[in-house]
């Protein structure tokens, strides 16, 4: 009989952090959330990890290593995290020696884009494929590039910045101090402004209606006929569209996974977005390169770090 090997896997958010038991097979076999908690520092975050840790040792006591994802510029060799949009003043932090110390087990470190595309090429929509880009919609834009079955890096560990390419030069400003990213043209803040702007062209909308309102109510104006937001959301596809036409001049991959939060509106922004595409491509053979939706929902990240996790093992033991 094969034993079962257990990992960890801890998807570190602004507000929560996702933790879940996973097997070999990329099974989730519990899961829980916790408070982040990033104004009390990394030490107690890494507390609180190994709190809930502790609580599900009698149902899986054997946990053979650890899989750590978050937001940011890190260095996955390192298990250094740089900087973090989400946990404010967390900077130059030695993180996944932190968590070994604390856990006693073997910890890896990647960023969660990462993370989300190393999940979904093992268990979600790049299965099978041997070059596979995903992006994910959120606050931010991340991405992640898998390459003959690895993790495609770079020099420094930073690769895969997707949303940090430049879209549309002395566009709006960037998170990151640039100008005209595809984050800040596509990203959730953004999604809000270009409807708003809509809306005060005058525009007859239900969303005209609200005080304020999410993409997640910008999506549902636009499955109920909303013409100011199927605009809205049209224009966003047509700019990430621009984005996926460098990613397939770049790489050339098989299949292009979306997914994240923003990706929940579905076709009214992949529609417009496959319809730019072809427009930017520079020949029609690149055409076929499908762009799908991914297919792990909010669990891909947890999974990707959890088979990084599972890749140590099988390397080092």
């Amino acid at each position: 009989m094969v034993k079962m090997i257990k990992v960890l896997g801890v998807d570190i958010g602004g507000t929560d952090i996702k933790l879940g038991i996973v097997n070999q097979k990329g099974e989730v076999l519990h899961s829980g959330t916790i408070p982040t908690r990033a104004a009390q520092g990394p030490e107690a975050m890494v507390n609180d990890v190994l709190q809930w840790r502790e609580g599900q040792r009698g149902d899986h006591p054997e946990i053979t290593a650890a899989g750590i994802d978050c937001a940011g510029l890190l260095d996955g060799k390192r298990r250094w995290l740089y900087s973090s949009p989400n946990l404010s003043g967390w900077e130059n932090i030695p993180l996944g020696e932190m968590f070994e110390s604390r856990l006693g087990l073997p910890v890896t470190l990647d960023n969660d884009a990462n993370c989300a595309a190393w999940g979904e090429y093992n268990r979600g929509a790049g299965r099978g494929t041997k070059c596979f880009v995903c992006l994910t919609l959120g606050t931010g834009v991340g991405g992640g590039v898998v390459i003959e079955g690895r993790l495609y890096r770079g020099s420094q560990g930073l690769a895969g910045e997707v949303g940090h390419q430049v879209i549309l030069a002395g566009g709006p400003r960037c998170g990151c101090g640039s100008r005209g990213c595809l984050e800040a043209l596509i990203g959730a803040d953004a999604i809000i402004k270009r409807t708003r702007d809509i809306l005060a062209e005058g525009k007859a909308s239900v969303l005209g209606e609200r005080d304020d309102f999410t993409v997640r109510d910008i999506a549902s104006a636009a499955r109920e006929g909303d013409g100011a937001a199927v605009r809205s959301l049209g224009e966003t596809g047509e700019f990430l569209g621009i984005g996926l036409a460098n990613i397939v001049h770049l790489f050339n991959p098989e299949v292009i996974a979306v997914g994240g939060g923003v990706a929940g509106a579905g076709d009214f922004i992949l529609g417009p977005a496959r319809e730019s595409l072809r427009k930017h491509l520079m020949g029609e053979v690149l055409s076929g390169i499908p762009v799908v939706p991914a297919q792990l929902g909010n669990r891909a990240s947890l999974v990707g770090a959890s088979f990084l996790a599972l890749e140590k093992i099988k390397t080092e033991g």
